[in-house]
């Protein structure tokens, strides 16, 4: 199991959203002025929010230890980029049998089903709060 700690912000009926603390790449500045940082805070001006499961029943404010199965971070990737992908070769090859603007009709059909499958099926693995913490002092 993959492990992180975490700060409870909100609490939405059996669901906790937390934030995630970033780990510095190295503790010489704690991640303030190397070039990592300034990236990280270029493309997330604020910290993201996520939604995890909350059988402890923490409060905002508790610092927790969430933690996600070994394995759903490949299955959830593969699962983005294979399934699009798979089908949008499919459908290009079903439609070529029709000539070169069926081609490209069947790949654009094949991305949209794609895209209402990934929207409509498997929930993906959420993490979930393994126990508190007491203070959001870096990785587990």
């Amino acid at each position: 199991m993959i492990e992180t700690t975490a700060r409870v912000t909100r609490l939405q009926g059996e669901t906790a959203w937390v934030k995630v603390e970033a780990p510095a790449s190295c503790g010489a500045c704690g991640g303030k002025g190397c070039g990592s940082a300034l990236y990280a805070r270029l493309l997330h001006p604020r910290e993201p929010e996520y939604p995890v499961d909350n059988p402890i029943a923490a409060q905002p404010g508790d610092w927790v230890v969430i933690g996600i199965e070994d394995g759903a971070i490949l299955k959830a990737a593969a699962r983005g980029y294979l399934l699009p992908l798979g089908l949008v070769v499919l459908g290009a090859v079903f439609g070529s049998q029709w000539g070169e603007g069926a081609a490209v009709v069947g790949a654009i059909l094949g991305l949209m089903l794609a895209w209402v499958r990934l929207r409509r099926g498997h929930r993906a693995a959420m993490p979930v709060i393994l126990r508190q913490t007491a203070s959001g002092c870096g990785q587990v």
